[in-house]
């Protein structure tokens, strides 16, 4: 997630450069075929092309609002995650073994027992994340993509996903559970199952009843559901019937524009038709970079600058409940490198 107000020229130039020198080429290729060489024929009625670029105007505001809602409705869904999991440590320390059935909250049987509960629910954040952000779902196609993938690089660990998700899992479970879960695909789902069987044994024991034991795990449920959906917006892509003819209809705007401009610029006082020039990449800047925003904003689990800041949203949740069981040795907020949050 880029965190600064304000966007530097360096990076707008980074996406922007490729269609503004194609664009600046094709504007002035019209203007000297017009102005120079003298092909008055070259030029074309501005009204037809401003109906055109009022339509797509529409279309792509259209794909930005879609492209947007994913976007944040992935956020929302770790907005979510994180509530569960503060839900969850409170809930752990509070109830399990309680003095009522008969068990010494200062038992360190007990104690242990809550640290298991709440450093799995960790484990099982940072999980999800490294398994959204495993790989790229779809290929890593276009100069937008690419572009935002490396820019985002400097920011995001080099490990593989397995190499992160055995140091989690050595960090915060039982040796024996870390293990089982080598070669496992999906490990934040084995996560959840070790926490809903570990509930179990403890109403069986005695330490929570039939009343805390249906609540902790209705918040088993909601970490499933809060996985799951962010897993459908991993593995399914923004309609490809949108975002392809979105970008098809601006580049055939952008093409008509100069030569519509010609007939324009020319019967203006003095004839400056020059001013196609500027005026061809004004517009063609502000329906390019209309585009972008949209196509920046589709995927938000890829790696990209536009992500939604799960490392540091894990990073808070591991402070918060290892916080709750009065551990000091706790790691440092993530922080913006290069104005980019992951």
């Amino acid at each position: 997630m880029y965190v600064r107000r304000n966007l530097p020229l360096r990076l707008m130039l980074r996406f922007a450069w490729r269609p503004f020198l194609a664009y600046a080429v094709l504007a002035v290729l019209a203007t000297v075929l017009y102005d120079v060489v003298g092909l008055t024929g070259v030029a074309i009625p501005f009204l037809p092309v401003a109906t055109i670029g009022t339509a797509v105007a529409f279309y792509v505001g259209f794909k930005n609002n879609s492209s947007y809602e994913r976007l944040w409705e992935a956020r929302r869904i770790w907005g979510s995650i994180a509530t569960a999991c503060r839900g969850w440590a409170i809930m752990v320390s509070d109830v399990v073994g309680a003095r009522r059935r008969g068990a010494d909250p200062g038992d360190a049987a007990v104690a242990a027992l809550r640290r298991e509960l709440i450093l799995r629910q960790v484990a099982w954040a940072h999980c999800v994340r490294i398994q959204l952000r495993e790989r790229e779902a779809w290929p890593c196609e276009g100069n937008l993509r690419r572009t935002q993938v490396v820019a985002a690089r400097k920011a995001t660990r080099r490990e593989s996903a397995d190499a992160q998700l055995d140091h989690v899992l050595e960090r915060l479970v039982p040796p024996a559970e870390a293990s089982g879960c080598c070669g496992i695909h999906n490990r934040a789902l084995v996560m959840l199952r070790h926490q809903s069987r570990t509930l179990i044994a403890c109403k069986t024991a005695g330490l929570i009843d039939e009343y805390e034991h249906s609540d902790l795990e209705k918040i088993v449920l909601e970490c499933l559901a809060q996985q799951g959906a962010a897993e459908r917006i991993k593995t399914f892509p923004f309609p490809r019937q949108y975002g392809y003819f979105s970008g098809l209809f601006v580049i055939i705007f952008l093409v008509l524009l100069p030569f519509s401009l010609l007939g324009e610029m020319a019967s203006l006082p003095g004839s400056p038709v020059w001013l196609t020039v500027p005026f061809s990449l004004l517009i063609s800047w502000v329906f390019t970079t209309m585009e972008q925003v949209g196509d920046s904003s589709e995927d938000p689990f890829e790696n990209g600058i536009n992500d939604v800041p799960m490392t540091a949203i894990c990073t808070d949740i591991e402070i918060e409940l290892r916080s709750i069981l009065g551990d000091t040795d706790l790691p440092e907020r993530v922080r913006p490198v290069d104005a980019i949050l992951m």
